[in-house]
């Protein structure tokens, strides 16, 4: 009989486990310890989306629908993000479970075992893991921390990356603006970065989840971290 650990693959073995996973079980349920370890508010869900959700179990809403969502959700998000960026089509949404479901499916769309990727670090330690499950070869290239300034600041040293983009690289992956440091890629840069990549078909996967996360901008502003959805196009 094979015991558990010779039935998974060792690209599975060989994953880093989550710290954030360790110390979170450590701390639930311990009432002296604040809950700093997921991505999530300190308050329950809103009245308005628990009694949406009661309401579409009672009147039986629970079967199957599109395999890119419903619809009205993704017209829905397709305005919001055409509010902040350029036209959005709802042709262009779909919508996943989780984050990390919808960046797994991404990574299985478009990565091979022996497949080269790059990654700027740090990055939530799942989309690290993702490519190796998946037998990807990952190259990392790390934010680094800038003192020139009397408030030290973290910076990419763009040439870094640039020679790490290979033509031989199949992804780049980049979360900006970045959990945990802030760091966000400015507009001039994501265009090098995009032309880059076009030049050589590299995949550009971007991870914006934080950037509504902009402090800079006037008050009452609606405003948002430069993207690259601004900039790139379908030709």
């Amino acid at each position: 009989m094979k015991t558990h650990d010779t039935l998974s693959r060792p690209a599975v073995q060989s994953l880093v486990a989550s710290r954030i996973r360790e110390v979170a079980n450590a701390g639930m349920g311990r009432s002296d310890v604040l809950p700093f370890w997921f991505g999530e508010p300190d308050e329950v869900t809103p009245d308005l989306i628990r009694e949406a959700a009661k309401t579409a179990l009672d009147t039986g809403d629970t079967f199957y629908t599109h395999n890119l969502g419903v619809p009205a959700l993704r017209e829905a998000l397709a305005r919001y993000a055409s509010e902040l960026h350029r036209p959005v089509s709802a042709d262009h949404i779909a919508v996943a479970s989780s984050g990390v479901s919808a960046l797994m499916l991404v990574a299985q769309l478009l990565l091979n075992p022996g497949y080269r990727v790059v990654i700027v670090t740090p990055l939530w330690p799942n989309l690290i893991e993702i490519p190796k499950i998946l037998g990807a070869e990952v190259i990392s290239v790390p934010l680094q921390l800038s003192t020139r300034r009397a408030d030290p600041i973290w910076e990419l040293d763009l040439d870094q990356l640039l020679d790490a983009l290979t033509p031989d690289t199949k992804a780049l992956l980049i979360n900006s603006p970045n959990n945990p440091t802030g760091w966000s890629m400015p507009r001039s840069r994501q265009q090098i970065v995009l032309d880059h990549c076009r030049k050589h078909g590299i995949w550009l996967l971007v991870d914006d989840v934080y950037e509504r996360l902009v402090y800079d901008a006037p008050a009452g502003a609606r405003t948002c971290a430069p993207s690259f959805l601004d900039i790139a196009d379908t030709n």
